[in-house]
């Protein structure tokens, strides 16, 4: 199959309702006067939860300064045990009832009286101290506990919501401990966190399907006549599946040049340690590409060692955007 996301994604970034030619601004958060409650023993516990179970986000984190990168790794642990409260348990009941545990957390990081618990400690240190907005963690619980009756996405639109308000949700605080409330910057982190739903919906499509569930939009799985039922019974790679993959990936690689095009170069420099995130989905989609859009190659699941260095060289160059990758 003859496809490359690069060259299919140049100049067909096209703006949607939430990119119109919006002067954007900016502002510093002032840093507040708070005695820290958590532990450099909490902080500890939280990066390597972090380390552990979010590889890649963790390498982002280093690029941030001490404070944000403590912040970071607090949200991302909140994050890692929201993802684990709905899979460690098939009752739907008991599920919601650790979302309603973790409802009441994020209410009482606002308040003088946090949960005693090492992650609840740190992120309420960084609510504290950088005035991260409520909207963004409440956000982060219901999206994910909206995620249990979720048993299929219809439409590739869904996933990009879904995109847009689970995994932007983790950027949009990472902005604000570094300063920045700016439109061009949440506007990027959006649609990283579509690039990065979508990467993760298809990273996950081996061990889902043979679990019997596949995350892939029905829209894409009618159009490429995916057969389902034949990959639930025998998971593997098909011609069909691969050109539904091929689709799928396109529109998150999509995403991420436009940010680099559009949105990065209007942003806050103080922004550019939280949308570095953008690197390991964008290494991840290209590896998939060389594997020529199938899942189930083994070398998808083994962890890149150049991450690292691009998040490097992104750090220095101020963009993620390399021009010679589109003339392959």
């Amino acid at each position: 199959m003859d496809r490359c996301l690069l060259r299919h994604c140049l100049c067909t970034y096209v703006l949607s309702s939430n990119t119109r030619a919006l002067r954007g601004t900016s502002r510093t958060i002032a840093s507040r006067q708070h005695i820290p409650v958590a532990s450099r023993g909490d902080v500890e516990y939280c990066r390597q939860l972090v380390l552990k179970n979010d590889y890649d986000n963790y390498l982002v984190s280093l690029f941030s300064p001490k404070h944000a990168r403590e912040a970071a790794w607090g949200i991302r642990a909140m994050n890692i045990e929201l993802v684990r409260a709905g899979e460690i348990t098939t009752n739907a009941t008991a599920a919601r009832m650790r979302y309603s545990y973790w409802h009441d957390t994020v209410n009482r990081l606002y308040s003088t009286n946090p949960v005693q618990t090492p992650i609840s400690r740190v992120v309420h240190d960084s609510v504290q101290q950088f005035g991260i907005s409520r909207t963004w963690l409440r956000r982060l619980v219901s999206e994910r506990e909206n995620a249990l009756d979720l048993n299929v996405f219809k439409t590739t639109a869904d996933v990009e919501t879904y995109g847009e308000r689970a995994y932007a949700c983790m950027i949009h605080p990472h902005l604000e401990v570094l300063g920045v409330r700016d439109m061009h910057a949440d506007n990027a982190a959006r649609a990283i966190g579509v690039a990065m739903a979508i990467m993760n919906f298809t990273r996950s499509l081996p061990l889902l399907l043979s679990r019997g569930r596949c995350d892939l939009p029905r829209d894409l799985i009618e159009k490429h006549r995916v057969d389902l039922d034949d990959l639930f019974n025998r998971p593997r790679s098909t011609p069909e599946l691969q050109e539904a993959v091929y689709d799928f990936a396109t529109k998150g690689y999509t995403r991420l040049c436009g940010v680099a095009e559009i949105y990065l170069p209007s942003s806050p420099k103080p922004a550019l340690p939280a949308l570095l995130a953008a690197v390991p989905v964008k290494e991840w989609l290209e590896r998939l590409e060389r594997a020529n859009f199938d899942p189930f190659d083994k070398r998808l699941q083994r962890r890149s060692l150049r991450v690292l260095w691009r998040l490097w060289v992104a750090s220095r160059k101020g963009t993620w955007l390399n021009e010679s990758n589109f003339h392959k």
